[in-house]
């Protein structure tokens, strides 16, 4: 039970933390996912001696390599990349988008790492692609929601672009956050979990430096580390997301069976989407809530393949 108690708390803080993320657009995406980089990191290098843990030094530096490229493309890149779909989409829709992240983890296994296709990989794909499309086009046909309505058409033509934009930020963000995981798979599972994350995180903050060195326009985004009153909303989504439902998350993978944790993490999409319904006020409407719930069917499927 403390394992499936982990994954679910996993599942329920990343998305108390969207939905605190959501609050905190003052800020740009870039700033955002730097600050809760660079917050989670140092709360991990404190974890790191207070468990008795350290670095080992005598890592193979491709090994070190391969973490940090693993760090700049699952974090520096990919979460900026969700961030911004984040201030596109909302919440919800968000939640139905990253349903595709367990068909796309699928896919990398089978053409990088060689593993079997099955039957429920298939169904399920289909559902979750299925799922996407019926939630992120409501408004885009004729079956137009109330509250656009009323609005102008160019208006409506901007806002479909900026779906249409924001489903592929998102899609492009969980395809690059999956490829990054799938090469640094064999260290993860050979490695001390906190360790290899810690490190990834440095990859991630030091490649997001790097762009601010050979982008002096971009420096403007530091200003997130000066304390302001979007931090009340902004901090508590860095630790709770990047770090405690990180080490929750750890938890439920090693308490209990894989495919359990999966499927408890899995419901971070609808705890998400009501979170956002009652915090954001973003509608559940029966188009949203059929797609939502044929994703969710169609990454279950995938994960218990």
């Amino acid at each position: 039970m403390l394992g499936q108690a982990c994954a679910l708390g996993a599942a329920f803080l990343w998305s108390t933390s969207v939905i605190l993320f959501k609050r905190s657009e003052a800020f740009r995406p870039q700033a955002m996912n730097l600050f809760k980089n660079v917050a989670a990191l140092s709360l991990l290098l404190l974890t790191l001696p207070i468990l008795g843990q350290g670095f080992d030094w005598d890592r193979p530096v491709g090994d070190w390599w391969l973490l940090i490229l693993s760090g700049v493309l699952g974090i520096a890149v990919a979460d900026t990349l969700v961030f911004m779909a984040l201030r596109r989409l909302g919440a919800s829709l968000l939640a139905v988008v990253d349903c595709c992240y367990s068909p796309v983890i699928v896919t990398f296994g089978v053409v990088v790492l060689g593993e079997q296709l099955s039957a429920s990989f298939v169904v399920g794909g289909l559902c979750v692609v299925g799922g996407v499309l019926v939630a992120t086009t409501e408004r885009i046909g004729r079956g137009a929601a109330e509250e656009d309505a009323t609005t102008e058409p160019a208006d409506q033509a901007a806002s479909r672009r900026s779906r249409v934009i924001g489903v592929l930020l998102g899609m492009t963000g969980i395809v690059v956050m999956a490829l990054s995981i799938v090469i640094a798979k064999p260290l993860l599972e050979r490695d001390n979990l906190v360790e290899v994350t810690t490190i990834r995180l440095i990859g991630g903050v030091g490649g997001h430096l790097l762009w601010l060195a050979l982008v002096p326009s971009q420096r403007t985004i530091l200003t997130v580390f000066i304390p302001s009153a979007t931090w009340k909303t902004l901090l508590p989504a860095s630790v709770l997301g990047s770090y405690v439902a990180m080490l929750l998350w750890l938890g439920g993978f090693k308490w209990t069976t894989a495919s359990t944790a999966s499927v408890l993490n899995q419901m971070s999409t609808v705890f998400t989407i009501v979170l956002a319904a009652i915090f954001l006020g973003e509608r559940i409407s029966l188009r949203r809530g059929v797609g939502a719930a044929a994703a969710v069917g169609g990454a279950l499927l995938v994960m218990l393949r």
